[in-house]
């Protein structure tokens, strides 16, 4: 029997110039949802996120608290907006077309991001990829479907992200060994080692120095 071939990709700065939560949050303070001058914080957090050791939960749990009570479908309409304001034009070319060329060898094209599920799901269906074969960071509702301020599980992210997709290619039958996993970033490095082929897409300085002296393959999906 034959094993199922992935190929997982990382979302922002892999897929997008632009971080999907960004968007997400400004058309959240456009319509209330949170004050605007937070705003004022977040190249802070972007820089302790994307160079320090500032973790993945601590940022959620910053933000979160701010949007509860919000409906799910609050949120779509949300992400709608942010994707068609923000997002649309920041799709790299060269992703769109090497997730194209994958599944028309046969390779199942999953994504797999830090950002909630809600706000990257526009991109996703612009990527002509499904629901199910998204993971991502997920929120809490309650019974009468209103978020609660809170995430189910782990944000999608680093060490945590590594294990999920670990799970879910076992769930699916696939052998690590023999998936790739596109990524620009160096906290990614979990799930770079534990595929049999890692690429380094759009790589950050430090990435793009690992994948150099490994030998990984390097991309550039600007063009």
């Amino acid at each position: 029997m034959r094993r199922e071939v992935i190929a997982f990709f990382d979302v922002d700065h892999t897929i997008s110039r632009r971080a999907t939560a960004v968007p997400f949050i400004m058309i959240c303070i456009k319509r209330g949802y949170i004050r605007w001058w937070t705003l004022l914080a977040a190249p802070f957090l972007f820089i302790a996120y994307r160079f320090f050791s500032v973790k993945m939960e601590t940022l959620f749990k910053l933000s979160l608290p701010y949007l509860t009570g919000l409906s799910r479908a609050t949120f779509d309409s949300i992400a709608e907006e942010a994707y068609h304001r923000f997002m649309e034009k920041s799709l790299y070319p060269g992703a769109l077309r090497e997730m194209e060329q994958l599944r028309k060898e046969g390779t199942r094209v999953i994504l797999a991001t830090s950002s909630p599920f809600e706000a990257v799901y526009p991109l996703v269906k612009r990527c002509g990829i499904g629901a199910a074969d998204v993971i991502a960071t997920q929120f809490a509702y309650d019974a009468e479907g209103k978020f609660m301020g809170k995430l189910v599980g782990m944000p999608v992210f680093s060490r945590h992200k590594c294990s999920i997709i670990q799970d879910f290619a076992e769930r699916s039958g696939a052998d690590l060994h023999y998936c790739s996993f596109y990524s620009d970033s160096i906290h990614d490095l979990p799930l770079l080692n534990s595929v049999g082929r890692p690429v380094a897409a759009n790589p950050d300085l430090r990435l793009r120095f690992l994948a150099r002296r490994r030998g990984w393959v390097i991309k550039d999906f600007t063009k």
